[in-house]
């Protein structure tokens, strides 16, 4: 008569390896959370000096034109002091919105030129509205770290829960009679 042979339970230092997972995932999501927070946080509009016309300096990544209240139908162009080029890329008030010191303000349009270079922004107003500018925000960079590093986080924290349950199972399952 053979004895069965009895299978081999798993060691406790999966439940270690979970942990680990566990924390991995959490801090992906605190890290994510705060660049991001830090990021709309500390962005700002700053108002149009004269209220429909200013002058504006490029950063690396162009100035955005605002205009508040939200999705107030308004025209501005944007020529380069040196050049006189056309500068802006714009339309009406687009679908970006955000909401800095009380007012809720709709992207117009993006100046866009060399680091550095100047630029006259001059916009239409109809009265009532409030012009700004502002560096324009990398939003698609933040949605995209924002949905990788999420998936990564939940893709860890599923695996690390199921890691403890795959243990815990096996470690508490009594032999069967044979």
């Amino acid at each position: 008569m053979s004895v069965p042979a009895t299978p081999k339970r798993p060691g406790r230092g999966w439940y270690a390896v979970a942990t680990v997972m566990a924390v991995v995932a959490t801090a992906i999501l605190v890290l994510l959370g705060v660049w991001i927070g830090r990021a709309v946080a500390g962005y700002s509009v700053t108002p149009f000096d004269d209220g429909s016309s200013t002058t504006v300096t490029i950063g690396d990544r162009g100035v955005a034109i605002w205009v508040s209240p939200q999705d107030t139908p308004i025209s501005c162009l944007a020529r380069d002091v040196d050049t006189g080029e056309s500068t802006l890329d714009a339309g009406s008030a687009s679908k970006v919105t955000i909401t800095d010191g009380g007012l809720s303000w709709s992207r117009v349009g993006i100046v866009k030129g060399e680091p550095g270079s100047k630029h006259l922004v001059q916009c239409e107003a109809t009265g009532g509205e409030v012009l700004g500018y502002a560096d324009n925000p990398r939003i698609g960079r933040y949605v995209l770290f924002g949905v990788v590093g999420g998936v990564l986080a939940l893709v860890t924290g599923i695996a690390a829960f199921v890691i403890v349950l795959v243990v815990a199972i096996k470690r508490n399952r009594k032999p069967r009679p044979a």
